[in-house]
């Protein structure tokens, strides 16, 4: 992960801003769809020192203070977490209409992430001003954010999906191809951007859908067996805002035929190897 002005971001806003909130298509087996208040004080002071001790180890917002009157002192720089990631895709989608032939494929798949993350000092501009604001000024100062920037992932992708074509034309049942495996994602196809706003004590957290290659299709009448790609959603990006500081969260999306669910839990500190 790097700052939010470095090339990664341009590819990021572009995903973005072709992503969309749902939808999986039914294509042949194998394929995928794819006004600011001041900003805040964050010097050093006695609560900020003493809610980084507390925060140290152990899970969620231990380690942030609040501000009087509303907001959250920052962390200070450097501070280690890990972020674990589940993402799980479950829908049935149908294409196509009984009298011309219809195409139904069934999604089951769940990744599995653990994201290293590192606190960043505070800065008065947000890494996701050009995302929202693609044409505006990135370094536009708004208010005061600290982001979590995100060092690698590693995990894995594992699905169970299968395919069917039923052709009215075309006597007898037509075979069902399933596709299954479990293949580790690369850490290039897993960026995750955190971001708290501290005057609004909130944070924000952007998820690219994660990919791997090498799961397989399995032979089926018509259909040989073959290598294939997968996705673990249905849309390119997944961006949910939680109140609070850096923490866990779960949210649940609607979409094509069924819904995704994100789950994730946040550990002050790294594993002892």
């Amino acid at each position: 992960m790097r700052p939010f002005f470095s090339m990664n971001l341009l590819a990021l806003t572009a995903l973005a801003a072709c992503s969309q909130p749902s939808g999986a298509n039914g294509a042949a087996p194998g394929s995928d769809s794819r006004s600011a208040p001041p900003a805040a004080d964050t010097a050093s002071t006695p609560a900020a020192a003493s809610a980084a001790a507390a925060g140290a180890t152990g899970s969620g917002p231990a380690g942030t203070a609040r501000r009087p009157g509303g907001g959250l002192i920052a962390e200070p720089s450097g501070v280690e977490g890990v972020l674990s990631i589940t993402i799980r895709w479950s829908a049935r989608t149908v294409v196509g209409k009984p009298e011309e032939g219809q195409t139904t494929t069934v999604y089951n798949r769940i990744a599995q992430l653990e994201c290293p993350v590192t606190s960043s000092e505070a800065t008065p501009y947000s890494y996701f001003a050009a995302l929202d604001n693609p044409n505006g000024d990135p370094l536009a100062e708004t208010g005061a954010y600290q982001p979590w920037f995100n060092e690698e992932c590693a995990g894995t992708l594992t699905i169970d999906d299968t395919y069917h074509f039923d052709d009215p034309t075309i006597a007898g049942p037509e075979p069902v191809v399933s596709t299954t495996g479990t293949r580790p994602l690369e850490t290039s196809d897993t960026p995750l951007t955190v971001e708290t706003d501290l005057n609004r004590a909130r944070t924000r957290y952007l998820f690219i859908s994660p990919s791997a290659d090498g799961f397989q299709q399995h032979a089926a009448e018509g259909y040989p067996a073959k290598l294939v790609s997968a996705s673990a959603a249905p849309m390119a990006t997944m961006d949910f805002t939680l109140e609070g500081p850096i923490g866990d969260g779960k949210q649940e999306v609607a979409v094509e035929g069924g819904k995704l669910n994100v789950d994730w839990t946040f550990i002050r500190g790294r594993p002892k190897p």
